[in-house]
């Protein structure tokens, strides 16, 4: 095989493998591949014409070793292995590795040798990044909802629950992952706004009155999709009118009191009145 090896590129070792799987999945590879703890092995054969010129069960090996500021990557054809997936890299190894020419002497494999090298390194230096925390939250979120999502698939499609406990369980689900990624967003927002004060572009006062719009705003986006919610589990029939009826009010409550809060927060913060007024007002509205 040839083998290349980098430092200090930064590089997100899963995006720079699935990246690669997906350049050959649209050239018309077929392609499988196994990851273990420090190792990605990917495999890539062509169609019946590509086994012919080349030898029966002669495939690409791609080999990606390490970790994201060190690691290798090497390139070269191999056995096709029959369980890649059980086997892992053993099952490619055992079956022999060669360097690209050795075993397809033509002049179009060697260009392919070197559209694959010239690929994988425009990914290292310009494309597969390490995400950033926000970036990787996200995607945990989304692959943790996806996961929780044919969990409870399986279990419909198989009897456990039936509609209607699948559809309560469902939007649960996708109403936590968007409660979470506004969470999410929020603590960026109040992040970015710390930053500010502490850098001096925002004074302590315009600091809590910034923190306290953001955190206002969100309280009431989030009692609106409660209410959208509700709405929802209405038309699905696991609520009933007089139910909805019922938290529907007390929804619409929690929202009329987050409206009169922000207005007193407002007048204090112009000055209209004093702190003292603030909290008498407040504690009026909470009797």
């Amino acid at each position: 095989m040839t083998k290349k090896t980098y430092r200090d590129k930064n590089c997100d070792l899963d995006v720079l493998n699935k990246q690669i799987e997906s350049w050959f999945s649209d050239q018309g590879y077929e392609v499988q591949g196994n990851k273990t703890e420090g190792s990605w092995c990917l495999q890539a054969q062509k169609t019946e014409g590509w086994r012919k010129a080349v030898g029966a069960s002669r495939a690409f090996t791609i080999l990606i070793e390490g970790q994201s500021n060190e690691f290798s990557v090497e390139v070269g054809t191999g056995e096709w292995a029959s369980n890649l997936v059980a086997g892992g890299v053993a099952a490619v190894l055992t079956g022999g590795v060669s360097l690209i020419g050795s075993g397809l002497a033509t002049g179009w494999a060697k260009k392919i040798e070197g559209d694959i090298w010239k690929f994988i390194e425009e990914q290292i230096i310009f494309k597969a990044k390490m995400k950033s925390e926000r970036e990787l939250t996200l995607l945990k979120e989304q692959e943790s909802r996806q996961d929780k999502l044919k969990q409870l698939q399986d279990a419909f499609d198989q009897g456990f629950i039936d509609e209607v406990a699948y559809q309560a369980k469902k939007q649960e689900i996708e109403h936590k992952a968007q409660d979470n990624l506004k969470n999410t967003e929020l603590n960026e927002k109040l992040i970015k706004l710390k930053n500010a004060l502490d850098s001096g572009i925002l004074s302590s006062e315009e600091y809590q009155k910034k923190k306290a719009e953001l955190i206002s705003q969100s309280s009431h986006a989030e009692l609106d999709n409660k209410l959208s919610q509700l709405r929802a589990a209405l038309a699905s029939g696991i609520v009933n009118q007089e139910e909805f009826d019922v938290k529907a009010a007390q929804i619409q409550k929690e929202i009329a009191f987050a409206e009169k809060l922000k207005q007193l927060e407002n007048a204090k913060n112009a000055g209209v009145i004093t702190l003292e007024e603030f909290e008498q007002k407040k504690a009026a509205l909470l009797a």
